[in-house]
Parts: structure tokens; sequence; C-alpha cells
């Protein structure tokens, strides 16, 4: 005992220092460090509802302000519950461990307490019941009821009810028969029940055996060790068990809509998660989600189908990444991947865990997409008969695509980095629920005063539990408008930044502002060759930053492969970008590429088409539109393998081929791939540094005929970014598995 008093009493002094010079009442804190670190030491052996009213009694009455600072989490936790309740009025709510009813003063907040037709508060300790029963008294809440007793034995009033909301703040972790209480729930609740909690807890990866994958509470799960030692010595000092089995079990029993592990900073860096889970099985809802992660798209098939099998596509079942991984979890007794328990069909199944993921260190790279989508569209012709691929970067082109009057009938959106898929899961599931004026704030602004709010209250039905971690995780550091936006994130901030630093340092600030006022191409072409361009590429100014290899990768996103490829020297390269575009399109009202770059949001008149009025009409009121979207977190070769064979009609791969080793065989293996997904005349558009690409010999070996859509020469553009020497098409003659089988070719005759 003596070892750990030395332990945990610093620690205590340092805590109630904390406390007192964060809270106005030096009195209340005092009380609350006499409760908490000395007066338990004597109450150790006692049973449970003696030791808790030993504890609580003396601090009953300040309880609730001396715990602001200590109990995090708990109104972000009761707005992720109602905001994923079916109902909004006659809900039944019990709150057990609800002690002073803080929680339910709370919920008022966030809907009106009238608007439930019974609310049950549960707890053990007399002096926080008691206080709970006045405070609901003087509020005049006749439907809400106190009840002291002990959870595992709590029955509703009427037995044939049941709760369509049952939350835990702070109380699981201090209930010593956890199984029986979460057994005790399973029968309290019914299939579209909602069940939320929030708590303290330390867990390691080494203790996950794969499940947090499953469940979507991957991010900052893992607590080091010293953490995990020391806030598990410091809580169970008071009867709080920070064991992990408790929300493992209730992972176990319970399907996981949402997961979030979280960090109290202003303590210490406590560690503590919000968990909002339903009925495991769901029902018809559950069966439906198994339907659509079997059948997700009409063209996923299993991807070691044999050839033979894959000829006749009535002959097979069509199985996905997150099937094949509910099997799995199923067989060995693990709990439902949390992507079953999504309310859209977006997201595929990833398993977070997997090393490829791992090298973006939790963060996207383009915040903003550079290729122009109204060539795609041009160039391809496509239509309401397409079926799309497409790699996702920040999703604006993909929405270009899915808000045209007539679009393509199925989008894939493909990206290995995750958090690329989660920026696209943000504009789905702003499209999906905000009115256009928020829409606008967030993605043409790029910052939203409210955006935390609107997170949990709005949007987070609409997310995974993956994405919502990232974006509660991010979110405020990126939107909130003390910040610099939106599109000061990502690797792609420093094109933004870069970009400024330039001309401040070259000073042509004032010259760039008229640049953005110029309202005819003379005008533009005025301010550019008198003022911008005689600065922006002096000769010794162009040598050491533009041609400066840190300055391509940052600013320009261009790796060494790349830079390779590019004929003529860098120097020209970038003129022969620039030059041209002066000449083509306005930047003030027809360029929002370098708009952007330049001014760090988005104009209405110059904006990508999914955040002007008519692209969000087409997106978020018409019927269906952006459930023709799929995101997959893969490979284009992984996903391709799980395609249908023929069943893909275009894949724009942008200019990622540039990235690869010649010498090497991703190229090859890519562009097999691609042959088996699409059909016979489907078409694969991309763009190069070069104007004759090394690969281009390696798509006709493998069945393609390619062409030139476009070249860029000096002097000219091919679009309104003219950051690629050329585009191609290469569209597909036959299938190389049918070459390889037979050994003679097929070519179709198109």
């Amino acid at each position: 005992m003596s070892s750990m008093l030395t332990l945990i009493l610093p620690a205590a002094a340092v805590l109630a220092l904390a406390l007192i010079i964060t809270n106005p009442s030096a009195k209340a804190v005092a009380q609350f460090a006499w409760n908490c670190f000395l007066k338990p030491i004597g109450h150790v052996g006692s049973d449970q509802k003696s030791a808790l009213e030993s504890f609580y009694k003396g601090q009953a009455k300040i309880y609730d302000t001396t715990r602001k600072k200590l109990l995090k989490g708990r109104h972000t936790m009761l707005s992720l519950s109602v905001s994923h309740l079916k109902k909004s009025k006659d809900i039944v709510w019990i709150d057990f461990g609800g002690g002073t009813g803080w929680n339910i003063e709370k919920m008022n907040e966030v809907v009106p307490i009238t608007s439930f037709k019974e609310i049950h508060l549960v707890d053990l300790s007399p002096s926080l019941c008691e206080v709970a029963q006045n405070r609901f008294a003087a509020r005049g809440w006749s439907n809400v009821h106190v009840h002291c007793i002990d959870a595992t034995t709590f029955q509703l009033p009427n037995k044939e009810t049941r709760a369509d909301l049952i939350t835990l703040s702070y109380s699981l972790s201090m209930i010593p028969s956890y199984y029986s209480m979460i057994d005790r729930i399973c029968q309290l609740v019914h299939s579209d029940s909602i069940f939320a909690v929030v708590d303290f807890y330390v867990q390691s990866n080494a203790t996950l055996n794969g499940k947090a994958t499953s469940v979507g509470g991957v991010l900052l799960r893992h607590v080091n060790w010293l953490s995990r030692t020391f806030w598990r010595l410091w809580f169970e000092f008071d009867r709080v068990y920070l064991d992990s089995s408790r929300r493992d079990y209730l992972e176990y029993r319970f399907g996981t809509i949402k997961s979030l592990n979280m960090r109290n900073k202003s303590l210490g860096g406590i560690p503590y998660y919000i968990w909002i889970g339903c009925d495991k099985d769901r029902s018809q809802d559950f069966m439906y989600r198994l339907n659509a992660l079997a059948t997700e798209s009409p063209y996923l098939a299993p991807s070691n189908a044999s050839s033979d099998a894959l000829a006749n596509q009535e002959q097979i079942q069509i199985r996905s990444k997150g099937y094949e991984a509910t099997v799995i979890n199923m067989e060995h007794n693990l709990p439902y991947p949390s992507f079953y328990y999504q309310s859209e069909v977006w997201r595929i199944y990833y398993d977070a865990e997997n090393p490829h993921y791992h090298q973006f260190n939790n963060q996207y790279i383009y915040a903003f997409t550079w290729e122009d989508p109204r060539e795609d569209i041009n160039l391809l012709n496509l239509g309401p008969s397409d079926v799309v691929l497409a790699i996702t970067s920040a999703g604006d082109n993909i929405l270009t695509y899915a808000a045209m009057e007539n679009p393509p009938k199925r989008i894939h959106g493909v990206d290995l980095n995750p958090h690329q898929n989660h920026l696209m899961e943000l504009k789905l599931a702003s499209l999906r629920c905000l009115p256009f004026e928020d829409v606008w704030k967030i993605f043409g602004d790029g910052k939203h005063e409210d955006f935390m709010k609107i997170l949990v209250t709005k949007l987070s039905p609409h997310l995974s539990s993956h994405a919502l971690q990232f974006w509660i995780k991010n979110g405020k550091k990126y939107l909130d408008p003390k910040t610099k936006g939106l599109y000061d994130s990502g690797s792609t901030r420093w094109a933004i930044r870069i970009a400024r630093w330039l001309f401040f340092a070259l000073g042509l600030e004032s010259d760039v502002k008229r640049l953005l006022k110029t309202q005819t191409i003379k005008e533009q072409l005025k301010v550019w060759n008198e003022s911008i361009r005689p600065a922006l590429f002096n000769p010794i100014f162009c040598k050491l930053i533009l041609g400066n290899p840190v300055f391509l990768w940052k600013a320009l996103g261009v790796p060494v492969n790349q830079a390779n490829m590019i004929e003529g020297g860098i120097l020209q390269y970038i003129v022969d970008t620039i030059d041209p575009l002066i000449s083509r399109s306005l930047i003030s009202d027809d360029n929002y590429f370098y708009h952007l770059c330049l001014t760090g949001s988005y104009s209405p008149k110059n904006c990508p088409d999914y955040i002007t009025k008519k692209g969000y009409f087409n997106l978020a009121k018409r019927k269906g539109a952006l459930d023709t979207i799929r995101l997959h977190t893969d490979t284009i070769n992984d996903v391709s393998d799980r395609l249908a064979p023929g069943t893909l009609t275009v894949a724009i791969i942008m200019d990622h081929m540039d990235w690869f080793e010649p010498t090497g065989t991703l190229a090859v293996e890519e562009i097999q791939a691609l042959n088996k997904s699409l059909a016979k005349g489907g078409r694969v558009m991309l763009r190069s540094s070069s104007k004759t690409p090394w690969y281009i010999k390696t798509f006709e070996s493998q069945g393609f005929s390619c062409k030139s859509a476009a070249t860029r020469f000096s002097g000219t553009s091919i679009d309104r970014v003219n950051m690629y020497a050329s585009t191609w098409i290469c569209t597909k003659l036959y299938n190389t598995a049918e070459k390889e089988r037979s050994g003679s070719i097929k070519p179709l005759e198109l």
C-alpha cells in the first residue's frame, strides 16, 4: 500500500491543483480531493452500495461542479445517440448510472425532454439520486423517474415496453457485475434501439486480436504501457476499473455503429471512448446489410473465382471483402464489422490494420483534385450506360460525373489512402443531409463556424465509424474559422502555402489581386505579361525554387519517377504549363483550380460542379444520385479482381502510372487487372507528364489500342489545369486471358 500511495498521492495533488486553477470554487475542489483521494482508502472492503454511498455522500451536491473537466465526451455521446435514433418522439430512455441527472438535463439542450415518453434514471447511490430528484422536480419534468436500485435488477414499469435508448455515462467502469449488466440490457431493447456509452478505458494493440479492425475503433485505441499502468492504478483507487474486458464484452454483445477513442488533454491525456451500438442482429436491417455487403455492387465477384466460373455469372455467388470478413468473424465468434451497421452503402469494408495504409500517417494527400473533369466528360462522352472506376483523390471529379444530367449508372472510387475516402465520405454525407448554405461553407469557403456540432448531430449517421473518428480528431483543426481552412490540409496545402509565399517574396500580392478581378482574357494577359510573368519566371528564381525537387514534390506532388519522364527540363515544363492558361480561361471565374491556389477558397462562380447550386440539386435532391457511388480503400488491381469481368466501361486512372518504376512489374499487373474488368470496347483514360509515356507500349501488348486524346506543345493548353503533357485513351480490343488460353487474338471491330 505504501508504494501505491507514493505513486498516487503526488499525482492526486497535481490533479487537485489543476482543478483548483480551472475551477472557481476552491471549496468544492477541496471536498472533491478529500473524497476522491483520501477518504476512500478506508472503504476498500465494503460492499458496492456502501462503498459508493461513502464515496459520493460528501460530494453529491458539488459532484457536477467538480466533474466538468474530468468526465469529457458526455454531451457528444448524448448528441450522437439521438442523431442515430430512428424515432424523434415518444422515446423511452434509460440512463444507467445516471447519478445527479446531469445527462438528462443536458439532453434537454439536444432534444426537448418533452419529446420523451419515459425517462428512467437508475443509480445505486441515494445521495446522488436525491440530487437528481430535486433537479427534475424543480423543472417540473413528470416523465422523468429516478430509481435508486442495482442496475442489474432494473425492470421497466410496463414489462411489455422496450427502451429506444440506453446510456451509460462513466458508469460501466464502476459496475462489478458488468457481464450481467450488459446481458440485462439485451433484454430491455428492441431491434431499433440505440445503446450509447462514454467511459474511461485502457487497451493495447496486443489485446485487440484483430477485433478493433472489425468494429471500427482503431485510431488512437492503443494506450502506451506507462499510461495504461498509471491510469489503471489511479482509477482502481476509487473502484473505477479500466480493464479492456468491459469494452470488449460490450462490443461482443452489441453491434458497433460508431467507436471513438479520445484523450482528455486538459487532465494529462486520460483515455476515454464514446461508443454507439445497436442490436447485434438488427433483425431485417441486419439481413439487408448482409445482402448489401454481399452484393455491394452488381459487378462484384470473388477474387479467387476460376475463369470458367466467371464466364457464367449466373453460376457464382457475388462476394465482397466485407462479406468474407463477416464470415470469418462469425466462425471465430467475433463481433461483426461496424460496416454492417452503416446507414449508407457508399463505403466498402476494409481492414484498417493493413500495413499498406500505415504509410499515409493518418492524413490525406489531396484536399482538392487537380484533373479537369470537364475534359473527362467530353473526351469519354460519359453517359447513363457507363460503369466508371476512378481514383478517388479528393472526390471532386467523381462528384462531377455523378452530378451530370445523365450520370453513369455506377461509379467506383478507388484509393489506397483511407483518408482520401474519409474526405469523400464527408462530402457525400454533407450532400445527403445538409442545406446548400452549409455545404458551401464547408467545401466552398473551407470553413464552418459550427462544423463540429453539425458533424455530431447531422453528419455522423451518414459516416462510417472510421471516417467519423477521423473528422472528430481533425475537424476543428481543418475547418474552424480561426484556421486557414480545409484547403490548408493534406499534402497539397503546400501548393497554396508556397504560392502565397512566392507572391509575397516577389512583391506580387497586389498584382495577383488584380489578376483575380480581371473580366476579360485581354485584361488577364496584360496583368500577367506586365507584372507577374517577368518576376515569376526570372531565371535565378526559377533555378532556385521552381526547379527544386522539394518544391516539385511538396507543392506539385511530382515524385522522382514522374519528374524523370518530363521532356525538355522542369523549368520549361512549368512555363509550358502556366503560360498558355492565361489565354485559355479566366482565373477569376472559369478556372477554379488556380483560383483555389491563389485564394485558399472557391467562389460561387468558380468552383467544382458539386458545390454549384445546380450540381448540389442534382446530387442532393435527385433520387438515388448518391447511391450510385462506391468507395474502395484498396489498389486498382484488387478492386479490378473483385469486379465481375467485362462490367466496367471506363477507368479513369489520372497520372498515377507515372509514379511506377519502368523496370518493375506494377504497370503490367495493373493493366492486366484493368483488362479483366473492362468490357470489350471499354476505355482507360490517363494523363502523363510525358508526351509518349513508356507504359503505352505495355497497354498495347496487353490487348489495348492507344491514342493520344490531347498533346501539349509549347504555347498551347489541353485543359484548364494544363499540368500534363498528354492525355491518352486506351481502348480494350480483346481479353488477354482469352489470348493466354487459346493463343489467338480476337480483336473487336470498333
